[in-house]
């Protein structure tokens, strides 16, 4: 096992060294921007036309007259790299929706996938190899992005080929959770924190008896707003950690699992819940917040898109919720779940003949977002529009992501303190966001204020879940056994369907073991013994 590892990392080495060599300036000049090169391919005379599907990005907001098919994206990838993107099919059951892709054949030409489609459309040779398009095609700012991330790199090749790329991370401090609620109510309740689960319920009685909130907190059928929560109870239901005994275990068979789904319970039972959360998705739950009708929910630090300027258009100046750490059922430090950071792919289906398009297009999306401000080709009020209003998202397989760490403490710097340090164009652009905010109380810039514009924004929340140290990755980091990635979500699915009848309390707590039991009947055993055989417990 080392060693068929260690050959693939050094193969990766290869790739990136020969992929530098290839498309870097000499070391005495600096890196030349080759999205702005005329098109390499001769075939490229006429427009290439690249057929994608697409998620559904639920907040994006287009300018009037503009889709999916036609935005500012799509007329600069047509502009720079003469490519007519086409979009085949857009949902917002993307997982479900390729799926079915794949099992008829009938694939876009490009698209994103996740780890375990990845490896089913791999095994099914149904990729283009994209090893000698990034060789060729890749930025220096794309290689720059890569070269530290080469163990998620890993996962995308299978006998020395690339056959996808990485999204890559924000960074850790991105992927933890925070207690978001109603400004406006917070203050009115004079409610400054909430430390403990005793807390919470006495923020949530309180936005019903004196704000007329018809319930407690927000959830919907994928269970989201309780996976987010999870840590406040110590519990880890959707990664693997180390068991009592040393080895590794899912979390979801641990008993704050449990524990977890017990104060859900209750709350459903008290009116904290709505009662008919199964058959709503998050269009139709946050539509409860637009209405008045609940002011609080755990999610993720981009919950300032979700519940921001939609707020406030709906219920008035100050009615945009604000972001805190979550609560702690005891005193013991929070530790944030932290999933293996690569959670997407874009890739190409075989037999699409001009794979390098989606590494063409990739670099065009890196040198619009991060070096177009500072290398004097675009200007801020040129960028704001492609990185606004989740436009930034819209593009599916045409996407990376950014390490904001140092971005996160320049931005929330200089707007606090007024002293302007800002390290990268992104910075750049964020701060600007922000200002429009503050300066002009334009709603285009309220969800990057709450996330890096005050004291308490969420990613300034985040750094500091970084510094001190309560990030707790996922004991799966990259590669996974095969019988994980033969069962898929299968044995995830049992336990959502299981802890949606505890929460709604169509069954006991105690079905809780019930339920594990049969998720370790399931296959649940079968993978937790690889994953030990795999990672060496």
């Amino acid at each position: 096992m080392y060693k068929r590892v260690l050959g693939i990392v050094l193969t990766i080495a290869l790739i990136i060294s020969v992929a530098a060599c290839s498309s870097s300036a000499p070391t005495t000049e600096e890196p030349k921007d080759t999205t702005n090169q005329e098109p390499k391919d001769t075939t490229k005379q006429e427009p290439i036309k690249v057929r994608v599907g697409l998620p559904e990005i639920v907040n994006a907001k287009f300018a009037q007259g503009e889709d999916y098919s036609n935005n500012l994206w799509t007329k600069l990838f047509k502009e720079k790299i003469n490519v007519d993107v086409v979009v085949d099919w857009i949902t917002t059951e993307y997982d479900t929706k390729l799926n079915l892709a794949i099992a008829s054949g009938e694939l876009p030409d490009m698209f994103t996938v996740n780890i375990v489609q990845l490896n089913q459309l791999i095994e099914a040779d149904m990729l283009e190899d994209l090893t000698s398009s990034y060789e060729k095609y890749a930025s220096p700012s794309l290689i720059k992005m890569i070269e530290p991330n080469r163990d998620i790199v890993e996962t995308a090749m299978r006998d020395g080929k690339l056959l996808a790329i990485p999204r890559l991370h924000y960074g850790d401090e991105t992927s933890t959770s925070f207690l978001w609620a109603r400004k406006d109510w917070l203050e009115g309740n004079g409610i400054k924190e909430v430390k403990t689960i005793e807390d919470f319920e006495k923020m949530m009685e309180a936005f019903k008896t004196n704000n007329g909130a018809k319930f407690g907190t927000m959830l919907d059928k994928t269970l989201s707003a309780f996976f987010e929560m999870a840590s406040s109870f110590h519990a880890y239901p959707k990664i693997w950690v180390d068991g009592p005994d040393g080895k590794i275990v899912h979390g979801a068979t641990l008993p704050e699992t449990k524990n977890a789904l017990a104060k859900w319970a209750e709350w459903y039972k008290k009116g904290y819940i709505k009662k008919d959360f199964a058959t709503m998705d998050s269009a139709a739950m946050l539509r409860d917040a637009y209405n008045g009708e609940v002011g609080t929910y755990a999610q993720q630090n981009w919950a300032g898109w979700q519940v921001g300027a939609d707020m406030v258009k709906n219920k008035g100046e100050g009615t945009y919720f604000v972001s805190m750490n979550l609560p702690s059922v005891d005193d013991n430090k929070i530790l944030y779940p932290r999933q293996f950071s690569n959670s997407v792919y874009s890739v190409v289906r075989k037999g699409y003949k001009h794979p390098e398009v989606l590494v063409e297009l990739i670099n065009t999306y890196i040198d619009v977002l991060n070096d177009s401000i500072g290398n004097g080709t675009m200007t801020l009020e040129e960028v704001l529009p492609f990185n606004t209003n989740d436009m930034h998202h819209i593009t599916g397989p045409f996407k990376v992501e950014f390490a904001h760490y140092q971005d996160i403490k320049d931005v929330s710097s200089s707007v606090i303190t007024g002293n302007k340090l800002l390290g990268s164009g992104n910075a750049v652009l964020f701060y600007n966001e922000i200002l429009k905010w503050k300066n002009e109380g334009d709603l285009v810039g309220l969800g990057r204020y709450l996330q890096m514009g005050h004291e308490t924004a969420s990613l300034v929340l985040g750094n500091s879940h970084v510094d001190n140290e309560q990030i707790n990755k996922t004991k799966v980091w990259g590669a996974m056994p095969q019988a994980m990635l033969d069962y898929g979500t299968t044995l995830d699915d049992l336990l959502t369907e299981g802890y949606t009848k505890i929460i709604m309390g169509l069954e006991d707590i105690s079905y809780y073991d019930t339920l594990i039991e049969a998720w370790r009947h399931a296959g649940g055993d079968e993978v937790t013994a690889a994953v030990n055989k795999m990672y060496g417990k």
